[in-house]
């Protein structure tokens, strides 16, 4: 009987380790895989070879380098933040070799905690070309994070100069210090992003004191994402910024170069990737498949004790030894 007992018991385990296994997989790992509300990044980029315009003094500066520092935060704490939303806002300041500030940008979006894709809130705000705030703003596709479990396929990544989603297309698959990466690359087609009034000198036409210039940017823009996590492991882009006269003349150019991610931004890259990637596997299938595991091991355990039968039972039907010689016979 103590063994009928115990197998039953390591029935009841087996069976409420299987349910264990995939509630774990239809509602904790919805609940933890996803992105986090307090998002903390700080990347560096560094930029070779740049053009820039110095708007206060109308000077322009050719083959410089300059340092870009960016961060991200996200906002816990704001209204639209909560079990499905992520509210991370983006900032980035431009410095020269004198360690002076020129050029500044920032906006905020709001991000499906599950497929990272941008949704529509009130929270969401950009910068226009002027580089006045524009709240309420529509942004679509992805921004600052690829999405869990990363494919090899075009994503719609937001561009936050030209206010617009473009596709960015997968490229190959690489390795960075170590960690599988995929590598997407997008190409922004020359956009007009403002029409103002400048002087003749930063539109092409110096006879002139002031004209109506277009401001126009293109853009190649290339991602390393670790496809587990979809971080974004460091990133490198090419933009091209010009005055555009009105007979079609180039003028200035406002901001073109190259500008890489340093070396901290992809060490500290790769370690935020490898941690992520470690928890969502860890979430997704090495707890189902270890609780799945186990529960069939004490299933078949409780089986085979259920039906093993008590000791002496298979002498249960002989009959009972006796002296009495007619009792024989009539067993005979």
């Amino acid at each position: 009987m103590r063994g009928r007992a115990i197998g039953l018991g390591l029935l009841g385990l087996g069976a409420f380790l299987l349910a264990g296994a995939l509630a774990t997989k239809l509602f904790l790992v919805p609940a933890l895989v996803t992105l986090p509300l307090d998002q903390t990044a700080d990347p560096v980029a560094n930029g070779t070879g740049v053009d820039y315009f110095a708007v206060g003094t109308q000077q322009q500066y050719r083959g410089v380098d300059v340092v870009v520092h960016q961060h991200v935060i996200g906002h816990a704490d704001d209204p639209a933040a909560g079990a499905d939303v992520a509210v991370w806002e983006f900032g980035s300041t431009m410095f020269n070799s004198s360690g002076v500030a020129f050029q500044y940008g920032t906006y905020q979006v709001c991000l499906d905690r599950r497929t990272a894709e941008s949704v529509h809130c009130p929270s969401a705000f950009v910068t226009d070309a002027r580089g006045a705030k524009v709240s309420n703003a529509k942004i679509d596709g992805l921004t600052l994070t690829f999405p869990f479990h990363t494919q090899k396929q075009t994503y719609q990544v937001f561009d936050s100069s030209a206010n617009k989603a473009f596709p960015a297309r997968f490229m190959s698959v690489e390795r960075l210090h170590g960690v599988e990466v995929y590598r997407f690359q997008q190409k922004v087609p020359e956009t007009v992003l403002d029409s103002t009034d400048v002087t003749g000198a930063m539109a092409g036409v110096p006879d002139q004191p002031s004209v109506k210039a277009d401001v126009v940017y293109t853009n190649t823009r290339t991602w390393w994402v670790e496809p587990t996590s979809g971080v974004i492991v460091t990133a490198e882009e090419h933009p091209n910024t010009v005055f555009r006269g009105p007979d079609g003349t180039t003028g200035a150019t406002y901001l073109a170069g190259k500008f890489v991610g340093d070396d901290k931004t992809v060490t500290v890259g790769v370690d935020r990737a490898k941690k992520f990637s470690t928890q969502i596997n860890l979430a997704e299938t090495v707890l189902p498949l270890g609780l799945a595991g186990l529960g069939v091991l004490a299933l078949v355990g409780g089986a085979l004790l259920v039906r093993r039968r008590p000791a002496g039972a298979h002498r249960a039907d002989l009959p009972e030894q006796t002296d009495d010689p007619s009792r024989v016979a009539q067993v005979q």
